[in-house]
């Protein structure tokens, strides 16, 4: 990975484990965070930081609703 990627992987995993903090454990966040960056250095290799920020938030929005709903 490189430093950017590194920078970018910390950033994201501090921002959405701060905004998310008590939902979801950090180490959740870290691997989906790693997930949305692998996948997204195999789809477009300049995709914008934002839209990979957008997409794991997204995941974790999902993941914190079905945690939710009524078993």
């Amino acid at each position: 990975m490189t430093s950017d990627r590194r920078q970018l992987s910390a950033g994201m995993i501090a921002t959405l484990s701060a905004e998310l903090e008590g939902k979801v454990a950090p180490d959740l966040v870290a691997d989906i965070v790693q997930a949305v960056l692998d996948e997204g250095r195999n789809d477009t290799p300049d995709r914008a930081a934002g839209s990979l920020m957008l997409e794991a938030r997204q995941r974790l929005e999902r993941f914190i609703r079905a945690q939710s709903w009524p078993r």
